[in-house]
Formats: structure tokens, sequence, C-alpha cells
């Protein structure tokens, strides 16, 4: 910073925690102190030395001790803060015999723990039942305080699903009700009372129950009026800023009155307590607001300190957003150099606390396009603006350079995505031979299309090098674009107006620069809406589509591709499918009866094993993946690919698999990739952008090399055709993944009964295409 930095006292919570510790080894009955201290360390995101410390405090109890639950719980609490679920309940579940022994505040904080930690694995049933157990608990004890918290966690898990107005008002009564009781105790200090109020105008703010704005103003008022009751502190300080933001939300401030208002109560706070992290938040959150009020230059003077003190303290979450906003800053104000700098910052603070930030509370939705996203969309127009630049057109390595970092700035994010939509850290860690950026492509275009606010952009790799431009068209309109098209082709809709339209946008700008260079495959790396829609329906001018110059390929990103050799000459699969009509849960799956010969036919092409209907399980898919090397594995069945994990599986006979267990299926019984997943007559339910990518993903998430699968739902008897027309053309004619289906599209397209693209352009070739 320029300014003259202001004198902080630096703590070192670290140590003071390791004199805890020592004292806790010689004198156990120093509950209140270590307890105290870990909550002052999660409280202010220092998860990882709360669990640190928390591993070496369980070591001074009894297993069987209400101190060991209790440290437990609280390390369970931390780890989920961290993003990590998975850990926290399996500290919890062996300890459940345990649980009966332990007094009634440890029971409930227990089952409360349990409930939400069961919330984010999507078993809403299971956390209802850890809430129900805690509120027979608590109300067994007459304890008001108990009954409040579990009350707030009913309210919670309904809160998760507050856009529904049923579940909504299910949480405002839950919320309502801990008030009453709230009321009821008697602490002096009683900051519960006034979360309760806060979680009340969260609901409000993603649900319009009332349409009167007074009513929801008044939930924010009582809130704040109550606060001031209450003598100063960190937790104070952040419920105000937290009401602050609602009141930014509801947009019922006017010019920002009651937000600076509030801001210089928090002010007035820490004046008097000097905590960094309040002091590091309130500075963020008033930089935003003069962003807001395009005060350029106080906002970098006040993000900066936020900057300064959230280092001493340090809180990797607030860096990123706080370097952000000065990268968004900068960029406003022209310094382009600082701002690229600070969006650098931003995503170095981001990687490490990706899952922290999905995870940390499961009442936020579209949490990746509303935090994640836009820091490197940001970045990456940056970068964009620069390749166009006068510098750009001077200098062909400053025009390259700047397209690389275009590119390799959305393939982080693309990884990002693809963890959230999994939920797995590691999905995109690739062991094997990756596509690179550098990498020379005989014969071969790759078209990066980006979403930018404005205007869509586009990113071509050529055999020759780069190109680039921008869409003639607003976002806004294209997604409408996209969405309509959408809507229409699977039903035999119209057509041929916007599939023409994009063609014009997209490939013809680029067209001569393809055919000059021989570009007979394009590999495409779609983002944003376009996600949901195949190129291969784009339409000439002559009504020529655009499978009929080139064969087609998608990828989630470049690196997240893998190359490699395909074993052409020995292959060997595993064939399974499904003929009869399912149900799953309150999910209806009508019967498939041409899968029967679909398989019949690829097997006389392909060696392998059939397993149908009731040969068809999960502990068959084990047995046989564990004991042979199959270098195919073809699954004709019904399957969903939705948003989130629990939406995206495919159907067997006793259930269904997810794709975290087909994953576990294949890499943990294999060196090496699969050369060919395919997965057809998939009721793929693509009803959003997210869900897209996660087909797109999938090759990665399974560890296979290659997908086929399709982006809705196609006749059977076409499905057949396309199916074994591919497998006959990649193992009998030699063809490549891309021509092979390529070519299978085309016979179709010659059929006048199955020439619409709703028959054939929702197959897809998915990653490795050679």
């Amino acid at each position: 910073m320029d300014e003259k930095q202001p004198m902080v006292k630096k703590r070192s919570i670290g140590n003071i925690l390791l004199i805890v510790i020592c004292l806790i080894a010689k004198n156990v009955q120093a509950n209140q102190a270590w307890e105290k201290s870990i909550e002052t360390l999660i409280f202010q995101g220092q998860y990882d030395r709360a669990v640190e410390a928390l591993n070496k405090i369980k070591q001074t109890f009894a297993p069987t001790s209400k101190n060991y639950v209790q440290a437990i719980v609280m390390q369970a609490n931390a780890l989920k803060a961290m993003g990590r679920h998975q850990l926290a309940l399996d500290l919890l579940l062996p300890i459940v015999p345990i649980i009966v022994q332990c007094p009634p505040e440890i029971s409930v904080r227990f089952y409360n723990t349990l409930g939400n930690t069961h919330a984010f694995f999507y078993e809403y049933r299971k956390a209802a039942q850890k809430f129900e157990r805690s509120m027979q608990i608590a109300k067994k004890a007459q304890s008001q305080v108990l009954i409040c918290q579990t009350l707030n966690e009913m309210g919670l898990l309904y809160s998760i699903h507050a856009n529904n107005e049923k579940y909504a008002r299910k949480a405002i009564q839950a919320f309502t009700r801990a008030i009453q009781y709230a009321r009821q105790i008697q602490e002096h200090e009683n900051h519960f009372l006034a979360q309760l109020m806060v979680n009340i105008a969260k609901v409000y703010a993603r649900n319009s129950i009332q349409q009167d704005s007074n009513l929801k103003k008044t939930s924010l008022t009582h809130a704040s009026r109550y606060l001031s009751s209450l003598s100063d502190s960190y937790r104070k300080g952040c419920l105000l800023l937290d009401i602050a933001g609602l009141y930014a939300y509801h947009k019922l401030s006017d010019n920002a009155a009651e937000e600076y208002k509030i801001y210089n109560e928090v002010r007035r706070i820490n004046d008097s307590i000097h905590d960094n992290s309040l002091e590091s938040l309130l500075n963020l959150r008033m930089g935003g607001l003069y962003e807001q009020a395009n005060q350029y230059n106080d906002a970098i003077t006040l993000t900066q300190k936020s900057v300064f003190y959230a280092q001493i303290i340090p809180a990797a979450h607030i860096l990123y957003l706080a370097n952000w906003q000065l990268g968004r800053l900068y960029r406003k104000t022209g310094h382009i150099k600082k701002a690229i700098t600070h969006y650098g910052n931003a995503m170095e603070h981001l990687t490490p606390i990706l899952q922290q930030i999905y995870h940390s509370d499961l009442t936020q939705k579209n949490v990746f396009e509303r935090k994640i996203k836009p820091v490197y969309l940001e970045l990456s127009e940056i970068y964009f603006n620069l390749a166009a630049s006068e510098a750009g057109q001077l200098s062909p390595q400053f025009y390259t350079n700047s397209i690389k970092n275009v590119w390799k700035t959305m393939d982080k994010v693309k990884s990002a995505e693809l963890e959230d939509i999994f939920d797995d850290p590691c999905v995109a860690y690739q062991k094997d031979d990756k596509l690179q950026l550098d990498r020379p492509l005989d014969s071969t275009g790759v078209i990066y299309f980006i979403p930018f606010p404005g205007q869509p952009g586009l990113i071509i790799k050529l055999p020759d090098g780069f190109k680039h431009h921008r869409l003639n068209i607003q976002t806004e309109v294209f997604n409408k674009t996209i969405y309509r098209l959408r809507d229409e082709i699977p039903n035999w809709g119209l057509f041929e107006s916007d599939a023409m339209q994009l063609y014009e946008l997209i490939i013809a700008p680029i067209y001569n620069d393809l055919k000059k260079q021989n570009v007979q495959t394009l590999v495409i790396a779609s983002d944003g809406a376009m996600r949901m829609l195949p190129f291969s329906l784009f339409l000439n001018a002559e009504e020529r589509f655009l499978i009929e110059e080139f064969s087609i390929v998608t990828i989630p990103a470049l690196h997240l591709t893998r190359l490699g050799q395909t074993n052409r000459n020995t292959p060997n699969g595993l064939f399974c499918g499904i003929t009869k009509e399912r149900k799953v849960g309150n999910l209806k799956f009508d019967a498939l009866p041409r899968i029967a010969e679909e398989i019949k036919a690829i097997a006389s092409v392909v060696p392998g094993d059939i397993y149908l209907d009731e040969d068809f399980t999960v502990s068959t898919l084990k047995d046989n993946i564990a004991e042979k090397r199959y270098s195919i594995v073809h699954m004709a069945t019904h399957g969903e690919f939705g948003s989130i994990p629990e939406k995206t599986f495919l159907i067997t006979h006793d259930g269904h698999l997810t794709m975290n267990s087909l994953e576990k299926l294949i890499t943990q019984t294999r060196s090496s990739a699969i050369d060919l997943l395919t997965l057809s007559a998939c009721q793929t339910a693509i009803g959003d952008e997210r869900a897209a990518f996660g087909l797109a993903g999938v090759a990665v998430k399974a560890g296979a090399k290659c997908a086929i699968a399709t982006l809705w739902s196609v006749d059977d008897y076409a499905s057949k055709q396309i199916i074994s027309d591919f497998y006959s053309n990649v193992y009998q004619k030699n063809f490549s993944k891309a021509e092979a289906l390529q070519k299978a599209q085309l016979s179709l397209i010659e059929k006048i009964q199955f020439w619409h693209p709703a028959v054939w352009s929702a197959f897809l070739v998915i990653g490795n295409w050679y």
C-alpha cells in the first residue's frame, strides 16, 4: 500500500493454543478454557488450526468421556467448514453408541451436527431424523436452550429449499418458534436471538413469500435494535454486517443510508474491541459500497486496508474477496497491470478454499456462478481485450501470450466447476497424457466459447496458431436463442432460422481459416448456455448441417482431455443394459425393448461379456471390472445428469449407480483409464448448463479416455442405428471416434424419416476422439 499503515497488534493464536493444550494435559478441569479457545479459532475461520489443536486435545480424554465427544463434535464442525464433510461423518458415526452416556447438552449438539452433515450429502430424511432425536432429548431435559438450538437447525434444513414457498414457510415457522424460546432464556448477552432474527431475514431474501417490503425491513430493524442492546463484540459486529448485506439484497435502503449507518456502528464497535478480522470485513464491505457509488479511489483505499488486516490474521476467504474487489476497481480505473496482479492474488487465495466456499453454507445456492466463476471470467476478459488491443496487433508474441492466458484461466475455472458438480476435489487431476495447449493438432481446430457478460467471445486453436473474435450479439440475446432452440429441437420443432444464426455468428467468421488449414475435426469446449446445444446442428446458407463438413468432438477443457493410445487390436467390452420398465424412488423409467438388439449388434463387432436386466447389477459390475481388463464399458440404460451429485446416476436392475460409484468401480481396480465409456439410451435430463457440463465431464469423472453420450432422450431405434454403426466404424473400419460418429449421424440424415436433428444431433463424442 502507498499510504501509511496503522499500527496493529498481531495475535499469535497458535502459541496461545499450545499453552492451552499444555494446561489441559496437566489439568482436565480446564474444560471451559480449551472449548473457548477452539470456538475462537472456528469463529475466526482458523479451521485448520482448530483441527490440529483438537487432535492433540482428544488424546488427553478417555474415548468414552463427554469431553472426548465434545472434542469430536467441534472437530467435525471445523472439518465441515473446510468442506471436508466425509471426514466429519467418519468422525461422528463411530461414537453414536456412546452418546447415550452423555449429558443432554452434548447429545443434542452431537445429533444436530450429525444431522446437518447428512444434509450436506442430500440425505434430508436422515438429517430430519437426527434433529427429531435432538428435540426429544431437549424436551426431556426441559431445556429451552437446547430446544432453541434444535429449532434453529430445523429452520436451516428447511432453508436449503427456501426458493420453494412451502419450505420457506416451514423455515420461518421453525425460526419463529426458536425466537419464542430464546426470549425466555435468561441471558444478559443473547446473541443467538439476534442470529435467529437474521436467519428469518435470509429466508425472505431467497423467497418472495411476503411482497410487502415493509415487513422485510421490519424484520431487519428488530434485529438491529436488539443488537444495539448488547455489549460490543466480534459476533455483534458480524451480525450487523449480515444485516447491512440483507438491506442491500432487498434494496430496502434509500441511497444506501441504512448500510452506511450500520457500517458506522460496526466502526464504533471495532474502535473499542480492536479485532483484525472485523476490521478487515468492515473495510471490504465499505469498499464494495463505495464501488457501487463509483467512488473508486475511496473504494481502493478501503479495500487495501481490508487486505492489510486480512494478511495479519491470515484469512484466505477475506483475502480472495478483497483482491477480487481490487482487481475490479483497478480494471475500472484503467490500471490493467495492477488489476491482473490482484485477480491473480484472488485466485491464489481462492484455490485452497474452494471446497470451504462451496459447502460453508448449504442454504446458499449457485455459489459457483456468483462467487467463483466471475473471478476467472473477468480476468479472462482482460487478457482477451489485450489480445485485441493495438499492442496485440503489433506484437505476435504479445498476442499469443494473451490468448494463452485466456485459455489457461478458463481451464482453471472449468476444473473448479467440475469439482463443484461432482463434489470431488480430485476430479480434475489427470495422471496420463493430457492435451496441452502447445501440442500441434493436425487437421483439427479447437474452439473455446467464452460467455463474457457483454458479448460472447471465441478463441480458436488452429494448426498454425490462434485466432479470436467477439460474437456480434449481446450475451443475453444469444442465450435466449440457445434456450429457444434447445426447447424446440428435441420436440421436432422449427430450428432452421436459429441454427443458421448460430452458424453465421460462430462458424462463418472462421470458416475460411478452417478450410485453408484443412481442418476436418472441430473440438468444442463450450461454456454457459452453449453447453446445452450441439454444434453439429448449425446450418449454413445452403442448408447443410455443420456435421456434414466436420466431425465434431466435445471436451470439458483442454487439460481435462486424455489422449494416449487406444486399444484397437484387442478390444474387450462389458455390455450392460436394461430392457424392462424400472422404477427408482418416485421416478418411473419406460421399457427399452431395442436395447437387446443394440447390444447384440455391438457384440458381433467387439467381443465381450453381456449382462441384461436381472444380471445387470452393481455387484456384477464390481466383480467383472475388478477381474477383467475391459477396454470398453457400454451401458444401455436410463440415466439422468443433473447439476448436483445426487441427480446424476444410471439405472441398474438393483437400483442406481452414481458417477462417484462408477468412478470407484473403474479407477480403484485399474492402473489405466478405459478407452471408451458409452452411455446409450440415457434419459439425460439436461435441464441447465451445469448439468450439460457434468455430462461433458463424465469421461473425466469415470476415468475414461472417451465417452459417448446424449444431450436428450432419443428414439431407441435411431439410438440402436447410430451406436451400432459407431462401433462398426471404429473397430471394423478403423475410423477415429469423431469420424465414426459423424458417419453414423450422416447415415441417418440421409433417411427422410430421421433427417431432423432431434434424432441424431444429441449424440456426443466426449474426450479423446482418436
